[in-house]
């Protein structure tokens, strides 16, 4: 059976992106002798040639060209492996935006973490609503973002962190015992953020499921400030689980699930396709443990 090396895959690959056995060696930094031995050594396991002399370069072959497509996924797989096995050296500024129901409650606990794993980094950040980030990935002016429930904005590149839960928020002695309906609910005054923001969109299809429109809708951009005015009484409103407990309310919020609960949201990292992966990558082993030693996706 064949055993191809990496070095000689990427004697391989190099050479036919390039035409040129000398041009190849330069790239990879070795003799050319090298480069023509592993070129040899790659041939004399393969039942067919794929290089061939055209003139003064070097071209595929018809089997070349198909062993090509085949080097260039081996290659990108060892490219990520090895990028996802090594802890990166993260260091210098890194525009960080957080959805600001996961800012609440884990923000405090991200920070320090971080500044432990990566203590030359300088971390700049943004909370706000998950869309509005979203856009500031897209426009540049993040580099990374945890996201809840995001778009999908082409090339954008998601990364699954976990689920957590909803719940709904109602000020203390409000009457709401739990598991009502939606025409129930739709009486109230229901305080959420601006379309399409996804407490907006989480709230507007329970409703639509339950075949109703929800009663006056106070519209607030900050989801931190939409809680207060829950406490206050103003209405009810739906909320990450964690970020309600973590809310210094002093016991003038309640929470409660409706006949049909909430629908949970899916959280991601998130940055753009083109960034450095193994950075990515190594803040997301951050935020994994952070997450895990607070139990933040387990069932409220």
């Amino acid at each position: 059976m064949s055993r191809f090396s990496i070095a000689q895959l990427e004697a391989f690959y190099w050479t036919a992106e390039l035409g040129s056995v000398q041009k190849a060696a330069e790239k990879l930094n070795i003799a050319q002798p090298t480069l023509s031995l592993r070129l040899r050594q790659l041939e004399s396991d393969l039942s067919s040639p794929v290089l061939e002399r055209a003139g003064r370069g070097i071209r595929l072959t018809r089997e070349g060209h198909t062993f090509l497509r085949h080097t260039q996924l081996v290659l990108a797989a060892h490219r990520e492996l090895q990028a996802s096995s090594l802890v990166a050296e993260v260091s210098g500024a890194l525009r960080f935006g957080v959805a600001e129901g996961f800012a609440v409650a884990c923000l405090p606990r991200i920070i320090p973490g971080l500044r432990e794993a990566f203590p030359l980094l300088r971390p700049e950040w943004t909370v706000g609503t998950s869309t509005g980030l979203e856009q500031n990935l897209i426009d540049g002016r993040l580099d990374i973002a945890i996201l809840v429930d995001p778009i999908g904005q082409r090339d954008i590149r998601l990364s699954s962190l976990g689920i957590q839960g909803n719940v709904w928020a109602a000020a203390a002695g409000s009457g709401l015992r739990g598991g009502e309906t939606a025409s129930e609910l739709a009486r109230l005054t229901i305080i959420t953020t601006p379309p399409p923001t996804p407490m907006y969109r989480l709230t507007m299809s329970w409703f639509a499921d339950g075949q109703e429109q929800p009663g006056p809708l106070c519209i607030c951009s900050s989801l931190n400030a939409s809680l207060q005015l829950v406490s206050a009484g103003i209405g009810i409103g739906a909320f990450p689980a964690r970020m309600v407990e973590a809310f210094p309310s002093g016991g003038s919020i309640m929470t409660f699930q409706s006949d049909p609960p909430l629908q949970p949201g899916r959280v991601y990292v998130a940055d753009r396709a083109d960034s450095d992966h193994a950075r990515t990558a190594a803040v997301i082993r951050v935020l994994e443990t952070v997450t895990r030693e607070m139990d933040y996706f387990s069932a409220p």
